[in-house]
């Protein structure tokens, strides 16, 4: 992905959310109302037709989160299949090591799927349990705006710094480029070797100057060169390291 495509996906996703949210700019109003013989004013949705506060918040919950959770779970699907059906050529030794690093990336990915779903689930619940079976009950009600929302409201948003700390987490890739990120470095060699170079706990992979080397991440480690093809067919050369 390049800068240009990235700028391009950041503004679509910006304008369709603003899209999306812009009627409760529009038909959110100040209202006076009178609690308790005083005058508070509340914004309180006002629809020009029937029913369109209840329309609206089916369209968000379809549009934010039946959608989106569909989407990640057929794309990170696809990747984990993907990733559990390819291998790496000419590798047969290390096919335990390289099983356990398949495993961790499917996790990652059955980890972010669960986190959405279960961020955002309950605030959407509340509000259409409030909008279609209000409860009678005032006291209940209290305790579901006063407790139950915020307490919602602060686990979907919450939902946003997840996927940074997991993937800081299954990745030591990632974690040097967040350190390098936020210590402002400027060093040209690390990011060229960042370029050319990927790293699981278990083993990393340098596939630089046309090669490809593989590194056991141990203290007695040995490291495997793959040689562009001649025939047809991977070259392989093997030196151990102590």
């Amino acid at each position: 992905m390049t800068w240009r495509t990235g700028k391009i996906l950041v503004l679509l996703v910006w304008t369709l959310s603003g899209i999306i949210m812009l009627p409760w700019a529009v038909f959110y109003t100040l209202t006076p109302q009178t609690i308790h013989s005083q005058l508070f004013y509340l914004c309180i949705q006002q629809w020009p037709v029937r029913n369109g506060e209840t329309i609206f918040l089916l369209v968000v919950f379809i549009t934010c989160y039946i959608v989106p959770l569909l989407l990640i779970i057929v794309c990170y699907a696809m990747i984990a299949l993907r990733v559990s059906t390819r291998n790496a050529p000419g590798i047969f030794r290390y096919n335990n090591i390289i099983q356990k690093s398949k495993v961790k990336v499917i996790k990652m990915l059955a980890l972010i799927v669960l986190l959405f779903a279960i961020s955002w689930l309950p605030l959407y619940i509340i509000f259409l349990v409030m909008s279609f079976s209000p409860p009678q009950d005032s006291r209940t009600a209290d305790i579901i705006l006063n407790i139950c929302v915020p307490i919602a409201q602060w686990l979907s948003n919450s939902n946003s710094c997840m996927n940074p700390i997991i993937y800081c987490f299954y990745s030591k890739t990632i974690r040097k480029r967040t350190i390098a990120m936020l210590s402002c470095s400027k060093k040209t060699d690390f990011r060229r070797r960042q370029s050319h170079y990927s790293s699981t706990k278990l083993m990393s992979v340098d596939y630089s100057n046309g090669q490809i080397t593989l590194h056991l991440n141990k203290r007695r480690y040995e490291t495997i060169n793959f040689l562009p093809p001649g025939n047809g067919k991977f070259v392989s050369e093997s030196t151990f390291y102590d």
